[in-house]
Order: structure tokens, then sequence, then C-alpha cells
């Protein structure tokens, strides 16, 4: 295991290497998850695509998702990301 910076936050987190092209990450802000796809953390770096707001938006969702499925979330293309966060509210306004 290697420290390295959160994608989302940018606090120190665990980062794990664990095949070609998909890593797990620790953090104490965020939560743990998955990440695949090392070309897709680009559109995590740029500031037009994922701004503050975004970031906290996906902090939270992966901090929920941990708690509500005990499981990891996983994260790759951004696009794709934020339905399946969409798809995840709308289902845990359903249950309560």
């Amino acid at each position: 295991m290697e420290k390295e910076p959160c994608i989302i936050c940018k606090r120190e987190a665990l980062f794990i290497f664990i095949r070609a092209d998909y890593y797990e990450y620790r953090c104490e802000n965020c939560g743990k998850y998955f990440f695949s796809n090392g070309l897709n953390k680009l559109d995590y770096e740029n500031k037009e695509k994922l701004d503050e707001k975004g970031r906290e938006k996906i902090s939270k969702f992966i901090r929920e998702y941990n708690k509500a499925t005990e499981e990891r979330a996983k994260l790759g293309d951004l696009e794709t990301l934020w339905k399946e966060i969409e798809d995840f509210n709308r289902t845990r306004q359903r249950e309560r």
C-alpha cells in the first residue's frame, strides 16, 4: 500500500494497485472506492468537468454507498458516475 492524493478530495489516501488500470483508494474523508481506467482521471482533474460542488457530491455518494452496501463504490467514467449517483439517490428515496 502506498499513499497518494485521493482523486476526489485530494487529501492523502491509501492507494492499492490491483491490476493494470484498476486501483483501490481508501480515503478517510471520502471513503473506500475502486477507480478504473486511468484515462478517466483527466476528467476528475479538469476543473471545468468537476468543480468543488461536484467533488463534494461524489464524496458524499461514496460514503453513503459504503454505508448502505458495505461495499466499495466503483468510479470510472465521470458521465456514467453521475447517472449512477442519480440512480442510487432515487433508490434510497424510494426506500425511505
